[in-house]
């Protein structure tokens, strides 16, 4: 194939003439990639001329080189597959050569159905973060929840990497989050010494590096409503706007992202509407799948997605956010937490080998759920895609995404691209995917 980029290089670009050098496509088919500022950003167009004397063109046109590295990851994972495909029995069986034969010609926009498409994981799980940061790119996702007890001491690295595939990467820790409540929401002095333990964190670890914001979870993830007579919703509204108010005073341009669990504050949801409007609210918890951690759940499907349209309305002039579940997290029956600062995202090939039976098997285990429910995710999906700055996340926490893009996050990647497709749609095209993997 004969590739013609923009004669300026970067990681975006490089990663796509990878992609594209995979498919071995002959000399013949010439592929041409240019920048269109008047294309969305991440957008592209895709053209393909006829085949004429047996030579055939592809035209990529790219709001910027993460557009064209978007159009040329399409144009060899789902172009290419669905032109192989014959229709019919033959000789070599099932399929034809389409750069023999000639692709179908085509002009053709792309978009993004939902303007941020991410992932959220726990920093210590990732163990390759530029083989976890580039299957994020292969899937057109484009930001990067990464929580941590501690700063990674290569922060520096990895969002310079991510930076290049054009993915966000927002560090996310504790302000007052564990796995129980340990602060007395009754005594104001309590609250406010870890009002200061949270701001003097920010100040000696977070505030110099490089990010894309700041993502903090405190102490809503209960089934309780109520604290030492407290009632939660009010209790952590008040106390996150004071936490916030002084952080951004410090640093105004500043993202903060407020997770909040649904679980304690789903009958209070008046209350959260007083969230400082600066504050992106990102909700979990919120019910059935694609909510649930396990991705069979649908008991109260119509009260999730009666609260989904809820929260999704609940502050018109502030952005949401959601994570959603059901693919693989942590293996909480062994957890600690981190003593210590480290380097993350670099374990050894013999830690990723051990890792990878059992994440095989929980994605065997998942993935027939996604494949059956998929509907319920892609209605979730659309319902928050009518915002203009809508941002979905899915936990995939210590599954070797580093390594293999899972079926799972495939589909997950797909809907929120094109939420207009029917999930049937999706499924085919996301199966046929080359670099996508059955566990």
């Amino acid at each position: 194939m004969s590739i013609h980029f923009p004669d300026w290089v970067s990681p975006a670009l490089a990663l796509a003439q990878q992609t594209l050098e995979s498919c071995h496509a002959p000399d013949s088919f010439d592929f041409v990639g240019q920048i269109d500022e008047t294309l969305p950003r991440e957008g592209y167009r895709m053209q393909l001329s006829p085949m004429e004397s047996g030579k055939q063109t592809l035209r990529v046109s790219g709001g910027s080189d993460i557009g064209l590295m978007y159009g040329a990851m399409d144009f060899v994972n789902r172009i290419i597959p669905a032109a192989e495909q014959a229709h019919k029995w033959m000789f070599p069986y099932y399929f034809v050569n389409p750069f023999e034969t000639g692709f179908a010609p085509m002009d053709e926009t792309s978009s993004p159905s939902v303007a941020r498409r991410g992932l959220w994981t726990w920093g210590h799980v990732i163990y390759d973060y530029r083989g976890y940061l580039t299957n994020m790119a292969r899937l057109k996702l484009n930001e990067l929840v990464i929580w941590n007890d501690f700063a990674p001491l290569n922060a520096d690295e990895i969002v310079a990497f991510a930076h290049g595939l054009g993915i966000r990467i927002i560090w996310g820790y504790s302000w007052g989050w564990d796995t129980s409540i340990k602060t007395d929401l009754s005594d104001p002095l309590a609250l406010h010494a870890l009002e200061d333990s949270v701001v003097d964190t920010f100040v000696r670890h977070y505030a110099a590096l490089p990010d894309d914001g700041i993502y903090f979870q405190s102490f809503t993830e209960t089934a309780e409503e109520e604290h030492n007579g407290q009632i939660i919703a009010d209790v952590v509204v008040r106390w996150v706007n004071r936490v916030c108010a002084r952080i951004l005073t410090l640093k105004p341009d500043l993202e903060l992202q407020f997770g909040l669990h649904a679980t304690s504050v789903r009958s209070r949801i008046a209350s959260i509407a007083a969230v400082d409007p600066r504050v992106r609210i990102v909700w979990e918890d919120c019910g059935a799948f694609p909510y649930a951690y396990m991705p069979e759940n649908l008991s109260g499907r119509a009260e999730t997605a009666a609260f989904t349209d809820e929260l999704a309305h609940l502050r018109p002039n502030a952005s949401v956010g959601v994570v959603f579940k059901g693919m693989i997290c942590l293996d909480w029956t062994t957890f600690v937490h981190r003593t210590a600062p480290e380097r993350i995202g670099e374990a050894s090939e013999t830690a990723i080998a051990q890792r990878q039976p059992m994440a095989r098997r929980i994605m065997r285990l998942v993935q027939s759920s996604w494949l059956t429910n998929g509907g319920a995710m892609l209605d979730t999906v659309r319902q928050l895609a009518v915002h203009e700055d809508s941002q979905i996340l899915a936990l995939l926490e210590d599954g070797l995404f580093d390594r293999q893009i899972w079926f799972p996050a495939a589909l997950f990647a797909a809907a929120l691209w094109n939420c207009g497709q029917s999930i049937d749609q999706l499924i085919h095209e996301t199966a046929l995917r080359p670099d996508v993997v059955f566990a």
